[in-house]
């Protein structure tokens, strides 16, 4: 009888570790706090927008969605627009600020 109340234990315990998991999950909303920027994007096609992906990823500390029929990629960033602007043509493609988002 004494072995069963250990393994009913044993399993109480992951569900206190469970338990803080969900404390986690405020951490990741100062993400949202940064400034969302919207820009146009001369994309044609899906090299475009992985070009697109490519720089931005390099550059770091960003979150971004292309939105290749519309043609336009909104940022959000703590980077200044002058820096994104930098970063998005070095693609190649004709980029232009259409404000903040």
């Amino acid at each position: 009888m004494a072995a069963p109340a250990p393994g009913a234990r044993s399993s109480d315990a992951p569900a206190a570790a469970t338990a803080t998991t969900p404390a986690t999950t405020p951490a990741t909303t100062p993400s949202t706090a940064m400034p969302k920027h919207e820009f146009s994007v001369d994309m044609t096609c899906e090299g475009c927008s992985n070009a697109v992906s490519r720089v931005l990823n390099k550059l770091g500390g960003v979150e971004f969605d292309i939105d290749l029929p519309n043609k336009k990629v909104c940022i959000s960033s703590d980077h200044s627009v002058d820096i994104l602007l930098e970063t998005l043509e070095k693609t190649g493609k004709a980029v232009s600020y259409l404000g903040p988002k």
